[in-house]
């Protein structure tokens, strides 16, 4: 390819014309495959031409387009490994020329990019790199001396820095020389080179170990001092550079920093330049890079901040970005015109952001002792200063917004609320924006305590709010009320219900603005859902007035509004009940039809409120939304019989996710497909056996589906979809509707299936450990998926359905997978808290999805895959357990027995307990001949550092509490319990975990309170004189609110124990305990249906009389919801 032809075609890559810039990059690419040596030596041949020859935006593009050769594109592998020896010779003599000579500063930075990904590519480190490329770093060595140039100079230098990571060890081990340079660079006159010497040092920072940084100390001070100069001089474009290098180095070796002596400078000249005011800089990115890399200093060295020589720098860091958050629009008409459509504040400095997002990081970092003192007493500094205005009180209030969910201590909680209720009714319409947006924000961070301890206040004030004169505040103050009252009941509700309705619907009529109308919608709702069938006499003139938005919302910007309204009416028809509300259904549903018969286009957002509005109404219907589904499955089919198209699509947008880009389908098409099985699944349910008819066709779908790649929430609730056919095929075998030998055809076509696709993810040999023995986490969420579905599934089947044969291979084929999959030595033994039994509490998020909490952003590792294993385990025991004790118990204790050894890492120890546990719980006392490999490490393992070895060795302990031979474990577990309680009971009472790791030590706690009550019921005898005490350890430990799985049984156990009548937990002295855990988990998170059934009959199963002496002396609150208790139970 000669000089004029490879210009050509870098001049069309540039054209405007897209016709003529595709074939030029398609002859490009097509020469990178057929004939690179040519490609590489054309773009080397233009690099060559001055000028004069070539114009620089062409020798630009050259540059680049040889770079995206040398390293590759995400479509095409890199092809240097493919030139011919002279090829890369010449090449890498053109690079060091254009360095050096070349008179555009743009072609010579991407230049030295080549030569950095040339040199990253040729070796591994630096005495390797001297061999294959022996001219670089002499010649970089001599660019960046006094003698040459400053652009050369500053080039330079880059390179090296791009090379730290091969080269930066070696370099450094050369001795005084390396420091010397380093130092001579960062005393340069040059602010251009003392800014790229400064980079240079700082991204050896980031990269190099501690040990390998020792020499680079002695430089840090003049570091500093480069930082401290391009602040005050007029280098901004410099100095931005420097700041983002410098945050990349602060995160990850702040103690290096803290180390080399130079932090209280550091810290002070950035604080100097956060500080220096919206007009200091043109450019505002240098403020919040400064802003940036503070902050991760601080963080990173949370511990030394905490302590009292540290607290300065928190609280101006507090005082800093509460100063920036007062930033704001002061046009109150511009800011109520900009967001009461969208309700978001645009038109504010990005600097407000910054504020509230650098306060929500200081509240996840830094303890409530620590930061809460500080944070308030800015708070009243600010407040009193003699120009204290709107937007000192706004910004106080936002910060309060920010910390309040990660309080766990209720008086800081208090603390905040007050201020922000003092601020509801404020002057300025800004301020009460802010104060019910906090409120609404505080209301689902601290939900129910808020609504348990300020409803009474709070109610009166949000009816004021909702008539605000200013849209805005008047939309958030109906936020504000939808998120208190989501956790409120019909009495708190009813001296408010009129008025707050009547406002409602007045708002809804008016429609002034679209995010106002849907908000008043969830309002409606809300009210709806909280007072049950008081709200009964609302219901006909609230449907008309709701099927009257449906039929008026036909432009395409009321779509959201049109949804929202179709949710609300599913919501309130699921309050009244089938009989009331069975004729709207049907014409509401006759409205819905043909939108989803159509299908929806990417962009509607009525697509996911139509779902879940038709699913809504088919579980308040149940089997009378039958003559729907025969029209809702072609549209569910149409949806997943989608295939991908192709690795990439031309419209996907440039933030689709990698997954999206590999599996070839956009996120909306995926996201249909998860709202097509989510609603599959609830008419399964709804319809119950009924479904039986449509069931062969949707297997039929479903099948083929399943050997589709998918995104992981996709896998998941396709999963799920056969569990929930599962368990219809099983109750219509129990009704007499179905023979088993089509459940049996069912499970077995799915296992194939399952089974078959975790072998193959398995034994796939792209899924090779990584040298610290880790396999991707790729493999690891499919196969933990897939295992978590196949244990659902048989879960679900039932007994019966495996045959003997089945449940051998089945088992056979889990043990060697996990006999296969071994977690390195350091692995985290926590697969993630909610991919395992005895997981959180699920907390809701503000629009009451479930909150994407810190643990499920863990990585899927092989821990999660081989926890979902055991679950496996764990369903074929209980399907199959004749068949499991005769062909796998054995094996599977022998593992149990191997795993739980002390000297055996802790994941493999947690696997263990995690193991032992089961099989206890389900097998019971076929599991006792071998409890002399596990019984005595489990009570050891309930004081272990780990939290989940603590955990599920005090579940082994409690699942074997009812065996009779447990007894002579009684005092030495008893003994354990009572340690782990007084060391921990009352911080576990008293606060609020929200942290991961405070999560874990909290479902620990848990589980040994539950384990406790399980001793106590089954071995009181063996208790003898300790019972009263046992019991009551017990009682005063509960409610558990953190361990799903032990506070559902816990709380059944109680109730049924007070049934029966037992004699310690019914005595008059107790019940004013026992009535106290019942209200507090009364209609809550902590509770279910039929549970609040059962604590209603026990209530009212005591005499009138002991009821009421026992309420005496509880909180007002609390009595209200015994009231309730009785009042559910006689209705």
């Amino acid at each position: 390819m000669d000089l004029t032809a490879i210009c050509e075609a870098l001049k069309a890559t540039q054209e405007t014309d897209g016709e003529a810039r595709r074939k030029a990059e398609e002859m490009l690419d097509a020469a990178s495959t057929s004939s690179p040596n040519q490609l590489v030596l054309a773009l080397a041949g233009v690099l060559a031409q001055n000028v004069t020859q070539v114009a620089d935006p062409l020798r630009q593009e050259a540059a680049v387009i040889l770079r995206q050769l040398v390293n590759g594109l995400p479509t095409r592998e890199s092809v240097w490994e493919e030139l011919e020896a002279q090829t890369k010779t010449e090449v890498m003599a053109q690079l060091l020329k254009s360095i050096g000579g070349e008179d555009s500063k743009a072609v010579r930075r991407n230049v030295g990019q080549v030569a950095a990904a040339i040199a990253t590519i040729a070796a591994d480190d630096f005495d390797e790199l001297n061999k294959s490329w022996p001219e670089l770093l002499p010649t970089l060595s001599q660019f960046v001396g006094v003698g040459c140039d400053v652009a050369t100079r500053v080039i330079a230098l880059g390179i090296l820095k791009d090379l730290i990571p091969t080269v930066g060890e070696g370099l450094l081990a050369q001795g005084p020389a390396a420091i010397t340079m380093l130092a001579s660079q960062l005393a340069d006159q040059a602010p251009e080179v003392r800014a790229a010497g400064c980079q240079l040092v700082l991204g050896m920072v980031e990269m190099l170990g501690p040990e390998d940084l020792e020499p680079v100390k002695q430089v840090m001070p003049a570091v500093v001092a480069t930082i401290q100069g391009l602040a005050s001089g007029f280098h901004e474009e410099l100095l931005k550079e420097t700041l983002e290098v410098l945050i990349s180095a602060a995160e990850e070796e702040a103690e290096f920093v803290k180390n080399s002596q130079c932090l209280k400078g550091l810290t002070e000249t950035l604080l100097q330049i956060c500080g220096a005011g919206a007009a200091a800089f043109a450019d505002e990115d240098i403020r919040t890079s400064a802003m940036e890399a503070v902050m991760a200093l601080a963080v990173g060295l949370s511990e030394d901040v905490a302590e009292p020589q540290g607290l300065p720098l928190l609280e101006h860091l507090v005082s800093l970005n509460l100063q920036w958050m007062m930033e704001v629009e002061e046009d109150v008409d511009a800011w109520t015109k900009e967001g009461q459509d969208k309700d978001d504040d645009d038109c504010d400095q990005e600097v407000v952001g910054y504020g509230e997002e650098n306060l929500d990081k200081l509240a996840e970092t830094f303890e409530e002792e620590v930061l809460m003192p500080l944070l308030f007493r800015v708070i009243r500094r600010t407040m009193s200063m003699p120009d204290c205005n709107w937007k000192h009180a706004r910004s106080c209030i936002m910060a309060l917004a920010q910390v309040i969910e990660y309080l766990e201590e209720e008086a800081w909680v208090s603390q905040c609320v007050e201020f922000i209720i003092q601020h509801l009714g404020h002057a300025h319409p800004r301020v009460r924006y802010s104060a019910f947006w906090a409120l609404g924000q505080a209301c689902y961070d601290q939900s129910p305590d808020i609504q348990e301890n300020f409803h009474e206040t709070l109610l009166p004030k949000l009816v004021v709010g909702i008539d605000d004169p200013n849209i805005r505040v008047a939309t958030a103050a109906v936020s504000a009320f939808c998120a208190l009252g989501e956790e409120l009941d019909s009495d708190a509700l009813e001296p408010q219900m009129d008025d707050l309705l009547q406002r409602l619907f007045n708002l809804l009529h008016r429609g002034e603005s679209m995010a106002l109308r849907e908000h008043c919608l969830s309002g409606i709702a809300v009210i709806a859902e909280a007072s049950e069938d008081n709200f009964t006499p609302y219901y006909s003139h609230v449907m008309p007035m709701l099927k009257e938005v449906i039929t008026k919302c036909t432009k395409e910007e009321e779509r959201s509004l049109h949804g929202k309204a179709f949710e609300c009416i599913s919501l309130i028809g699921a309050v009244v009940g089938k009989e009331i509300f069975l004729n709207d259904a049907c014409e509401v549903m006759t409205a819905i039809m043909p939108l989803v018969s159509n299908g929806f286009a990417a962009d509607d957002p009525r697509r996911e409120a139509f779902y879940e509005a038709a699913g809504k109404i088919a579980e308040t219907l149940g089997k009378d939304f039958k003559p729907f589904v025969q029209t809702l499955l072609p549209s569910i089919f149409r949806v997943l019989e989608q295939r991908p198209t192709g690795k990439g699509t031309d419209d996907d947008s440039d933030g689709e996710d990698a997954m999206v880009r590999e599996l070839g389908l956009k996120t909306s098409v995926l996201e249909e497909m998860e709202s097509a099985l989510e609603l599959t699944n609830t008419l399964i349910q709804a319809l119950e056996d009924d479904f039986c008819e449509f069931m062969p066709l949707m297997c039929q779908h479903l099948l083929p589906f399943m050997t589709m790649a998918m995104s992981e929430d996709l896998r998941e609730i396709c999963y799920s979809t056969w569990e929930c056919l599962a368990a219809c095929a099983r109750s219509a075998v129990e009704n007499g509707r179905m023979d088993i030998s089509i459940l049996r055809e069912l499970v077995t076509e799915f296992l194939k299936k399952s089974i078959g696709a975790m072998v193959s993810t398995a034994n796939d040999p792209k899924n090779k450990p990584d040298k610290d023995g880790d396999l991707p986490e790729g493999m690891c969420t499919t196969l933990q998926a897939q295992a978590a579905g196949v244990a659902k599934v048989v879960k679900k089947a039932g007994m019966g359905v495996l045959s003997k044969d089945a449940v051998k291979d089945l088992a056979g084929v889990i043990v060697q997978m996990m006999d296969a999959l071994r977690c390195p030595e350091k692995a985290d033994p926590e697969p993630g808290l909610r991919r395992r039994r005895g997981g959180p509490v699920i907390e809701e998020d503000s629009d009451g999805d479930e909150k994407e909490e810190e643990e499920d952003v863990m990585p899927v590792t092989t821990q999660s895959v081989r926890f979902a294993l055991v679950d496996v385990i764990g369903a074929l025991m209980r399907s199959n357990p004749e068949e499991f004790v005769e062909l796998a118990l054995c094996p599977m204790m022998d593992l149990v027995k191997m795993l739980v050894r002390p000297e055996r890492s802790e994941a493999d120890r947690s696997l263990g307990f995690y193991l032992a546990d089961d099989v206890v719980a389900c097998l019971g006392e076929k599991t006792k001949p071998f409890w002399n490999g596990f019984m005595n490490e489990a009570l050891l393992g309930m004081l272990d550092k780990s939290p989940i070895i603590r955990q599920f060795s005090a579940s082994t302990i409690g699942s074997g509490a009812s065996q009779a031979v447990f007894a002579q474990v009684v005092p030495a577990a008893c003994n354990t319990i009572h340690q782990v309680l007084q060391k921990h009971g009352e911080r576990h009472r008293r606060r609020r975990a929200v942290k991961a790791d405070a999560k874990q030590n909290a479902l620990a706690i848990d589980t040994c309170i539950q384990t406790l009550g399980q001793i106590c019921q089954h071995q009181e005898a063996q208790m003898g004189n300790d019972a009263g005490t046992a019991w009551a350890m017990w009682l005063s430990n509960l409610p558990l609110k953190y361990n799903a799985d032990a506070g559902k049984a816990t709380h059944d156990q109680l109730v049924d124990l007070v049934m029966r009548n037992h004699p310690y937990l019914t005595k008059p002295e107790q019940l004013p305990r026992v009535l106290t855990v019942f209200a507090e988990i009364f209609r809550s998170k902590f509770s279910h249906g039929e549970l609040d059934k059962k604590i209603a009959a026990a209530v009212c199963s005591l005499p009138e009389e002991v009821l009421q002496a026992s309420c005496g002396s509880m909180p007002e609150k609390l009595q209200k919801k015994v009231e309730q208790m009785v009042k559910s139970n006689r209705a």
